[in-house]
């Protein structure tokens, strides 16, 4: 079975998380002094470049430093000391950009908030001995308050004993910071945890021995790192890795690691399990030159001493609503990089509707009014009835998410037995073994804000929310579907064995177009969840709202014929217009706030 690690929460991976520095736990900080690092008195200390001027909003005192336009800027100079750790902080509301730069080293964070936030770049100053320290503007009018630069020595014993960590289990683990040794190229190491994987997104750095450090906060234990190079897919790189758990002493965990050469999205590199805080890797160039880089990593272990938390529970939905950032695209709330989407327009003019590949959706993709971030930071889905389809051969347009388990891979098929797809756990071994997982799991929250109210009577109210998508049919299409006459809507699912006829099976109120207003019914923009769960031939799917019993309906699949060879599945997510028949600009609407797909062996 193909090997990856396990599937983590992503609301947001920005880096304003970088508040704790990367000697945290185990340093003693020292703060740089910095000339009215408050605005307290105007611009003293300061270069101002325009549109830049002093606000009376302030984070602290009464004053801050607002940018209202693109060249719009503060910046001050500060003497400092080579070969040191440092983190710079600042508080921001709006847009802005946090930085600094110098002799060799050129690092920023960049942060949109609608209430004041702490920023923070953390940096070695190699061989500089000075620095400029920056806030400019971002994308749109913001306020900058409170600048701080802190230093650290890391010959200071710790301040509490570290406790080795001994866990069971493994998923992605939180990285609070990232340095390297201060010579990158401008493309600096924050650009590795920021979930990005636009190749500008980077870390790079020219020659043999550079260092790219991940602080994760707490001790860990370390079982896994996964790293998507850049050009990972032309070149092979060459790379150590160590853990420490203080800073000073470091336990070599693999030696002389080399990359595939095939792969640009994340490779998984099995690591001498270790308990630590700091997670190292030394790059030795790549097959084609002598450069370092590195678009993403993530770290793999648990840190909490126990086993993780059943995450398929359904009392107890992993991602539940909150935190979400209504400034942010869809992909700074939710995880999307082992998704495809199809949007119902044809921008390539190829007669079909568009699809947004993994890597493009994951780095910020939005395309209003189909696909866009809500007020309350929920992830809408729109389709009109006259729109796009994704072939011929299908009669329905749909905004929907299709599931990659390659997550950008393309040297992985998109169909087949593969590492793209999954397959039951009745299949054959042999699929099992080839298979990107085995058995699933998808959970949604989200709410049905509109269903068309015009066309055929068999037709009008219906849209499809979630998906099991096979070679040619589906064993699951999960349905709302509320009628003009009523004021709440029906849940209902089908199932498509290979052979026979559909089933259908009615869990909230009736799938009828004459039906009745269902008592217990689910109103437009109203929230509910979801959970789609198969294991071997039975499917169980699982309707939750908040003060009411789970619905259940559990579908025996043992004679529909998925569990024989070549048969491989994918979730699907979002909506799926199910009306072709009513007034072209009539559309079907969700709102996603929550969204999470689990395998066995696909351990993302």
């Amino acid at each position: 079975m193909i090997k990856h690690h396990k599937k983590h929460k992503l609301a947001s991976i920005l880096a304003t998380a970088l508040t704790t520095s990367l000697t945290s736990g185990f340093i003693n900080a020292e703060t740089i002094n910095i000339t009215n690092p408050s605005f307290e008195n105007s611009f003293e200390g300061w270069t101002d470049i325009d549109p830049s001027s002093v606000s009376g909003v302030a984070y602290q005192g009464s004053k801050s430093a607002k940018m209202s336009g693109s060249n719009g800027r503060v910046e001050q100079s500060l003497t400092i000391d080579s070969n040191t750790t440092y983190t710079l902080t600042a508080y921001v509301v709006g847009g802005g950009k946090l930085g600094v730069s110098g002799s060799g080293l050129n690092e920023s964070t960049n942060i949109s908030s609608s209430d004041w936030q702490q920023a923070s770049v953390s940096f070695n100053s190699g061989s500089a001995t000075s620095v400029t320290i920056y806030g400019e503007y971002f994308g749109n009018e913001g306020r900058f308050d409170s600048f701080e630069l802190t230093t650290s020595s890391d010959t200071t014993e710790p301040s509490e004993p570290t406790t080795p960590v001994t866990c069971t289990g493994s998923s992605a683990l939180s990285v609070v910071a990232a340095t390297d040794n201060g010579t990158n190229d401008g493309h600096g190491p924050s650009n590795t945890i920021d979930n990005s994987y636009d190749t500008e997104s980077r870390w790079s750095s020219n020659g043999e021995g550079k260092t790219i450090t991940y602080d994760l906060g707490v001790q860990s234990e370390v079982k896994s790192v996964s790293v998507a190079w850049f050009k990972g897919n032309e070149r092979a790189s060459y790379f150590d890795m160590e853990t420490s758990a203080d800073g000073s002493s470091w336990t070599s965990v693999l030696s002389s690691g080399q990359s595939s050469g095939s792969n640009a999205g994340l490779e998984e590199y099995d690591v001498t399990d270790t308990s630590a805080q700091l997670v190292r890797i030394t790059g030795y160039g790549n097959s084609s030159n002598t450069w370092n880089s590195i678009v993403e990593t993530k770290i793999n272990g648990c840190s909490d001493g126990s086993a993780p938390t059943d995450p398929t529970d359904p009392t107890e939905p992993s991602n539940p609503i909150g935190n979400l950032d209504p400034d942010l695209p869809p992909s700074g709330n939710f995880e999307l990089v082992d998704w495809t989407l199809g949007v119902p327009v044809d921008e390539n003019n190829d007669g079909k509707s568009d699809t947004i590949k993994e890597i493009e959706l994951s780095s910020g993709y939005s395309r209003s009014p189909y696909f866009f971030t809500a007020a309350d930071g929920g992830m809408v889905f729109r389709c009109p009835i006259d729109a796009p389809k994704t072939s011929t051969n299908t009669s329905y347009a749909r905004t929907e998410l299709r599931e990659m388990l390659r997550r950008g891979d393309t040297s992985y098929s998109t169909q087949g037995v593969g590492g793209n797809n999954w397959v039951f756990s009745s299949a054959p071994s042999s699929d099992q073994n080839a298979a990107g997982g085995v058995d699933g799991t998808l959970e949604a929250t989200l709410a049905v804000n509109y269903v068309t109210t015009t066309g055929d009577s068999s037709q009008v109210g219906r849209v499809i929310v979630g998906q099991i998508h096979a070679n040619d049919d589906e064993p699951l299409r999960l349905y709302y579907r509320k009628l003009p006459s009523n004021s709440k809507g029906s849940i209902y699912i089908a199932h498509e064995p290979i052979t026979g006829s559909e089933q259908y099976y009615e869990m909230i109120g009736s799938r009828s177009s004459s039906a009745s207003d269902p008592a217990d019914g689910i109103s437009l923009d109203e929230k509910f969840s979801y959970q789609v769960k198969v294991v071997g031939n039975t499917l169980t799917v699982t309707i939750m709202r908040e003060g009411k019993a789970d619905v259940v309906e559990e579908v025996n699949m043992s004679g529909s014929s998925y569990d024989a060879g070549e048969q491989y599945m994918y979730f699907k997510a979002g909506v799926y217009n199910q009306n072709n028949t009513g007034d072209a600009d009539d559309y079907v609407q969700a709102t996603f706030y929550k969204l999470s797909n689990k395998h066995n062996g696909y351990a993302y």
